[in-house]
């Protein structure tokens, strides 16, 4: 699936309606997500509450969690051996096996509960939770009934995704702002060519104008017109998508493009991706070693980004010296393309480098890609990789992988900086520098970035 940006002008002869209704409907939209958002973490708070007032539940969570502090301990204790013998190695991983089994009764447990806690709440409230969402959303808010189903859909998921983080300490519960596009389903979408030029119909009568000759050159423009045809034709299929009201109106359209493509692979071969900090991205194969590649330096990314943010920072600290007037109007103007600047920067890097990470995969016929399962913690200690969007660019890999029937994995990024990829050897102190790694047990020595991104191709997914 791509999203694509298409510029739209309303045609109809509504017109000043549909650029309130547009308004209207995200300004609404976005008070709905936060109400709905804080609704159900209401739900997660009462459903936690019947479940601690269970004493079957508590007696069983006491149990089992005792039993597993008992196998940490002693898995731990024999790690703590420092002994090469191969019966001491079965010893520690028999005693690893144990202590996950503990731990997954222990997760059973809380989930049992946890489902029969929230079958006491929706026994009580008689409703199941999607219709419970929707029906706040819409005793509060006036909005179409499309734009109901996709904020119930979202927030569920979200919240879904989110309170394993927020539970952990790891992230804060979701706020959407303001400035979110409006979701839109694609079945109210409705494309059409008329002499030559070509129109959506949308919800209460809108139809807007695709402007294609937005494109500046001529290749672009009949690349967009290909692309609209193939919509009209159904050879792609159009998928829920949102609109955006600012300056310009903009569709971020998204579509489901078939994989037309059968390139041939290698059985067997990956490649390992590495993302560093002074080179973003370092890349070989887990079954030739000899083939390697690094994409740019950490100065071609942060010296104009780091400028771009500089900037920024100056217009602000500014901004706080100007009481108002228009000259604080003038400023706050000002601070919008700099954000512009900034995030458009990082995402014309971030495709860069998708491509090029895809592009050497089929150079090399690698129908698999592995990247590093990168968590916050690790991630924001990482400066190039908080300034980077590094997510932003896990998603591009994955768009364009699966357009050319590639397979994006994710492995442990557990130290895969500190061990030697040539005989397995895990010992701190190995990596010299932040360029330089050395074997302690071996010999062996390489650019780090190398030997990481050839453990990362060789390690078992995720």
């Amino acid at each position: 699936m791509i999203t694509r940006k298409l510029k739209l002008v309303v045609v109809s002869e509504n017109k000043q309606d549909v650029y309130a209704h547009i308004r209207n409907e995200v300004y609404q939209q976005n008070k709905a997500l936060n109400v709905a958002y804080s609704h159900l973490y209401f739900e997660f708070v009462a459903t936690e509450k019947i479940k601690d007032s269970n004493e079957e539940y508590l007696d069983h969570l006491a149990k089992y969690k005792e039993m597993a502090e008992q196998k940490y301990a002693e898995y731990m204790e024999l790690k703590k051996v420092d002994d090469t013998d191969e019966k001491h190695k079965v010893k520690v991983t028999k005693a690893k096996s144990e202590y996950d089994k503990a731990m997954e009764r222990l997760n059973k447990i809380k989930n049992k509960y946890s489902k029969i806690a929230a079958e006491v709440y929706q026994s009580a409230i008689g409703l199941v939770k999607q219709t419970r969402i929707a029906k706040l959303v819409k005793r509060k808010f006036n909005l179409h009934y499309d734009t109901v189903d996709r904020i119930t859909t979202r927030v569920i998921s979200d919240f879904s995704n989110d309170i394993g983080g927020v539970l952990k300490g790891e992230r804060a519960l979701r706020t959407y702002k303001k400035t979110n596009p409006l979701m839109v389903r694609h079945r109210n979408l409705k494309l059409y060519q008329q002499d030559g030029d070509y129109f959506i119909k949308w919800v209460n009568g809108a139809i807007f104008n695709v402007i294609v000759s937005v494109a500046s050159k001529q290749k672009a423009k009949l690349e967009l017109r290909q692309f609209l045809d193939n919509l009209i034709n159904e050879h792609y299929k159009m998928c829920d998508s949102s609109i955006e009201i600012g300056n310009d109106l903009i569709l971020n359209l998204s579509v489901n493009m078939p994989n037309y493509k059968e390139n041939l692979f290698i059985p067997g071969r990956k490649v390992g991706v590495d993302l560093g900090m002074k080179i973003p991205v370092f890349m070989s194969l887990n079954d030739n070693p000899y083939i390697k590649k690094s994409i740019g330096t950490i100065k071609d990314f942060l010296d104009v980004r780091t400028q771009l943010q500089s900037q920024r920072r100056h217009r602000q600290k500014s901004l706080q010296i100007t009481s108002g007037g228009k000259g604080r109007e003038k400023k706050l103007k000002g601070l919008e393309p700099l954000k512009s600047k900034e995030r458009n920067f990082a995402k014309t890097y971030n495709h860069f480098l998708s491509k090029s990470i895809i592009n050497f995969a089929l150079k090399n016929n690698a129908g698999i890609i592995q990247l590093e399962e990168l968590k916050f913690d690790k991630v924001k200690h990482k400066s190039l990789l908080r300034n980077w969007s590094y997510y932003q660019l896990q998603m591009m890999i994955e768009d364009k992988a699966n357009r050319e029937g590639i397979k994006v994995y994710y492995v442990d990024a557990r130290n895969t900086s500190q061990t030697c990829s040539k005989c397995g050897n895990l010992e701190e102190g190995q990596r010299l520098r932040q360029d330089t790694f050395a074997c302690l047990k071996c010999g062996y020595k390489d650019n780090a970035d190398y030997n990481a991104s050839q453990n990362i191709a060789k390690s078992v997914a995720l």
